[in-house]
């Protein structure tokens, strides 16, 4: 399976913020009841889990389609993509 096609089966999979938010947590960050949380060290929490699963960070003003973006580009969790793309697949 392509990476296209893996990525959509993540992104179906991760489409809204109650799994966003549990995927997040699972991997220690603190999201409050609001779907705030902090993207970096930073006193107030200035990203935000949109309905659709989609993240806005405020504090940068850059937006995430979904958790592999934000994993990879936003946190830099990961060296590459595919491996962002591979973890979020193993959480599913």
């Amino acid at each position: 399976m392509d990476i296209k096609a893996r990525r959509k089966i993540v992104a179906d999979h991760f489409n809204n913020r109650e799994a966003v938010k549990d995927l997040l947590e699972g991997m220690g960050i603190d999201v409050m009841r609001s779907y705030h949380f902090k993207l970096r060290d930073e006193k107030t929490p200035s990203a935000f889990i949109n309905t659709n699963g989609s993240i806005k960070d405020f504090g940068s003003g850059e937006s995430y389609s979904d958790v592999v973006a934000l994993l990879f580009d936003g946190y830099s969790a990961f060296s590459s993509v595919v491996d962002a793309l591979s973890w979020c697949e193993s959480k599913i």
